[in-house]
């Protein structure tokens, strides 16, 4: 047996009704057969009562999940309601039953019990009722009293209802045991991306660092600076701000071509307010804006994307006086 095997039994172990799983059919076939075959009067009724009975517990145990289909649960309840009637008629000719005589309707009532832990409620409690009238015509058809029909059923509604509460209750307890581990789950996720950012943050301006490590030992040094060494700083410079700013702008094909501006003496600043953007279309905003900063000669270039209000992401660059947009889906 594989561990997927494995893990698959104990799953649905788990999930069965009651947790009981294989072991507890076993019992609850046990008992039946016994009081089946140990009830005044057994005849041919009381075995498809108990076929009748047994098949919705086998049904209900061999689920993998606790959902329950609408159409399972309803052929769940009839055939309950049919374990119901072919009981009563295997006691048609008994005047006065005793609870072991009507020993189906108990199974009838562990049958609904199943369809409550599965969320079938106001099916269980459709069926129960069907079995009362059943119980109540059974009474008045052979001339009973009402109440010897209602005594059959009566102490079986009071189960249903303490196994409701119980279902309600164990239901609520794994909605909130469900909604609380994806609380931890997001807060890991998000805890992980903001180390993962923060991590790549460290790292890129490591590498802006590194690559002023040999201006920063000439400054030391006090070696005397010219003007393409002044223009390597403010490269340098604007790189370390662009890494702080804007990370995402700075991790694009977008630097090289700042890193060429620069030198050629233009004052680039980076805006990036684009947070809802698809990757497609800061792409494209990118591409954009990079054709327009190896556009500019010289002055002030400000480059700003900016999440749209229909969609999409808008891109602006603005060279002195002059400027243009773009909206990109």
């Amino acid at each position: 047996m594989s561990g997927t095997d494995v893990v698959s039994g104990r799953e649905r172990v788990l999930q069965s009704l009651l947790g009981g799983g294989t072991a507890y059919f076993a019992l609850f076939v046990t008992v039946h057969v016994v009081l089946a075959l140990t009830s005044n009067g057994t005849d041919a009724w009381d075995v498809v009562a108990l076929a009748l009975v047994v098949t919705p517990q086998w049904m209900l145990i061999r689920r993998s999940t606790l959902a329950l289909s609408r159409g399972l649960s309803v052929g769940i309840a009839v055939l309950a309601f049919g374990a119901s009637i072919a009981g009563l008629l295997s006691i048609a000719t008994i005047a006065r039953p005793d609870g072991y005589d009507a020993w189906f309707l108990g199974g009838v009532a562990f049958d609904l019990l199943g369809l409550t832990v599965v969320g079938r409620f106001g099916t269980a409690w459709i069926t129960m009722a069907a079995v009362v009238l059943a119980c109540v015509g059974w009474a008045v058809l052979g001339d009973r009293p009402v109440d010897v029909g209602v005594a059959l059923i009566v102490r079986h509604i009071a189960t249903l209802a303490v196994g409701t509460a119980l279902a309600v209750s164990l239901r609520r307890s794994n909605a909130a045991s469900i909604a609380f581990r994806a609380v931890q789950r997001r807060r890991r996720m998000e805890e992980d991306v903001a180390r993962a950012r923060a991590g790549a943050r460290r790292s890129a301006v490591e590498q802006v660092l590194e690559q002023a490590g040999p201006t920063l030992r000439a400054i030391a040094g006090g070696r005397r600076f010219t003007s393409e060494d002044r223009r390597q700083m403010l490269v340098l410079e604007g790189a370390l701000r662009d890494q702080i700013r804007t990370p995402r702008l700075n991790a694009s094909e977008l630097r090289s071509v700042t890193d060429a501006a620069r030198r050629r003496g233009v004052n680039v600043l980076l805006l990036d307010e684009a947070d809802r953007a698809s990757t497609a279309s800061r792409a494209r905003a990118v591409l954009w804006l990079a054709a327009r900063l190896e556009q500019t000669a010289e002055g002030r270039f400000v480059g700003r994307l900016r999440d749209h209000e229909d969609g999409g992401v808008r891109v602006s660059a603005v060279c002195d006086e002059a400027g243009e947009a773009a909206v990109f889906d």
